[in-house]
């Protein structure tokens, strides 16, 4: 608690003057900064360092002068308190436009488990770094290291915001107990797993075992590279028909990027729109928490009338249907969706040797140098590795015996 100084002994001489017009401290003779607050005196730290004084005064101030102690109400006293003023400020992040809803739930998830764990009720200056170790081990033994990596990484930044702000007097060690799973060992718990890609023959088996519009889904994620969401947000005006080309910024990464389309895409995608369900019924409303103008500009969307999957939903249409599909087609891999056949994609175009066609067809931020200075690429180099993918895919088109 902030120490109140009921007298002092002895003088100092040589007072330091405040150290600005409004400073809200005065030098007491004791050799402290002091304030006075319901009739009592308290001291916030010694003349020589007026600015870590004002910090405990701001800090103290709201409990003091409604008279209550600061020790029992200081704003960061609790794991409690952080993981709401955390949630607080990754909402904001949120309503900005700067944060999707699926990476908000991710935070939530995280620091819900963290106040669960260490006690909503922990002082956050008692956290030691044993703390985080035994939060560390608490992991089920069923995540695998990129799920420990992943909520470690959210763990690590909600306390980096607590010493951002300052919450506690001293540093939160959490470093040491907070550290990920070593690259090596990731490696090899993926070598370990089915590859998340389709061969040329899955991908004729899930082409030939599709009706509309999942025949587009299947084309635009081998064509295009995209992912189950990026067929979620895409409108319609983004599609070029008369130049076969799809350009749009990338939802996730915010990246510019675009594809020449094949003429198989270029069918299914018209087929797809034109049985696109109509939105003119006067029967029941299934639009839900969607606008009719948002779902009209849409390319795709389901026979009930919503996306194909949404931002922070845990329901996603297109992966379920995807799911569907594969079984029609035959294939089994465990864990491996729709978004395979962007991998797929980046395996096939890796071959044509342009990296950075095949990034700007993927979405991806290329951190290089030369990227600050290219300001843009030219079209045909992307139809060449489009193409590159489409001569693989064609190449392995099954033989059909006679009579077949």
């Amino acid at each position: 608690m902030t120490t109140p100084i009921l007298s002092s002994r002895g003088r100092k001489a040589n007072k330091p003057s405040k150290p600005r017009k409004d400073f809200p401290l005065f030098p007491h003779d004791s050799g402290q900064w002091a304030k006075k607050c319901r009739g009592k005196l308290f001291y916030f730290g010694k003349w020589d360092d007026p600015i870590e004084a004002e910090k405990k005064w701001n800090r103290d101030k709201e409990a003091l002068l409604d008279g209550r102690n600061p020790d029992d109400s200081r704003h960061g006293d609790s794991i409690g308190w952080l993981c709401n003023a955390f949630m607080d400020s990754k909402q904001m992040q949120h309503d900005r436009g700067e944060l999707s809803k699926s990476a908000l739930n991710d935070y939530h998830k995280a620091a819900k488990h963290v106040a669960e764990f260490l006690g909503k009720g922990r002082r956050l200056d008692a956290l030691v770094s044993a703390d985080f170790e035994r939060y560390r081990n608490s992991f089920p033994k069923t995540w695998g290291p990129t799920s420990i990596n992943n909520r470690l990484r959210l763990v690590r930044v909600l306390f980096k915001y607590a010493n951002d702000i300052e919450a506690t007097d001293r540093t939160i060690r959490y470093t040491i107990g907070l550290k990920t799973v070593p690259k090596s060992v990731v490696r090899k718990d993926q070598a370990t797993k089915p590859t998340r890609e389709f061969t040329v023959d899955e991908v004729w088996r899930l082409y030939e075992a599709a009706v509309t519009p999942m025949k587009a889904f299947v084309l635009l994620g081998l064509n295009c590279a995209y992912g189950t969401m990026d067929l979620a947000r895409l409108r319609t005006d983004a599609i070029d028909f008369d130049n076969n080309w799809l350009g749009e910024m990338r939802g996730k990464t915010g990246v510019a990027r675009g594809a020449w389309l094949w003429p198989e895409t270029i069918q299914a995608i018209q087929e797809a729109i034109a049985a696109k369900p109509s939105l003119d019924r006067d029967a029941t409303d299934t639009t839900g928490n969607y606008t009719r103008d948002m779902l009209e500009s849409l390319a795709f969307i389901t026979r009930n009338r919503r996306p194909w999957g949404a931002d922070g939903e845990h329901n996603n249409p297109l992966a379920t249907a995807f799911i569907k599909l594969k079984l029609a087609a035959g294939i089994v891999k465990a864990g491996v969706g729709h978004y395979a056949l962007r991998h797929t994609f980046a395996t096939v175009a890796s071959n044509a040797k342009d990296p950075q066609a095949v990034d700007y067809v993927m979405g991806h931020l290329d951190p290089s140098m030369s990227a600050l200075y290219r300001e843009g690429i030219d079209p045909a180099r992307v139809r060449a590795v489009c193409e590159y993918v489409r001569e693989w895919f064609i190449a392995g088109r099954p033989s059909r015996k006679a009579g077949a």
